[in-house]
């Protein structure tokens, strides 16, 4: 790192130890595990709804400060009044593409621009850490739990 300002290749990592982490706290997730609720009407689907469109902004953001082309976008993370968790994987997995395409066009010998790192770890990064932590410390929905309460639009 240079500075305060890391090398594309030091954001890929901080990027790529958030996802495992995020995926790890995803591993084995039923349907009444992505409908459990962590507080405040949020429920495990809903949360990484949000954190995929959040993620879409934030690469937004840091391609505009990196002065490269908008890419083209498409609704992230599914219908935002009833999100299904094949919709938000999926979302998720293409707005990690969009970094990685965002950091593929960066200068791998340069640091990279503080605007531009802000957006991939706090709109990334951090944002994944603290949805696998809110994931991970849900109540258990196991079999003796009654199921949880699906809320329609």
């Amino acid at each position: 790192m240079t500075g305060d300002m890391p090398s594309p290749d030091e954001l890929r990592r901080a990027l790529d130890v958030a996802r495992g982490e995020l995926l790890d706290a995803m591993a084995g997730l039923t349907e009444r595990d992505f409908a459990a609720d962590l507080g405040e009407g949020i429920t495990v689907v809903t949360l990484l709804a949000e954190l995929a469109r959040s993620e879409h902004v934030a690469i937004a953001r840091a391609r505009e400060a990196a002065g490269l082309a908008p890419r083209p976008t498409t609704e992230v993370g599914a219908s935002a009044a009833r999100p299904l968790p094949p919709q938000v994987t999926h979302a998720l997995a293409g707005t990690r593409y969009e970094a990685r395409l965002l950091l593929d066009a960066l200068s791998p010998a340069e640091a990279v621009d503080p605007t531009i790192a802000a957006a991939l770890l706090e709109g990334c990064a951090a944002a994944e850490h603290d949805a696998a932590t809110r994931i991970a410390a849900r109540p258990n929905t196991g079999p003796d739990q009654p199921p949880p309460r699906l809320q329609f639009a």
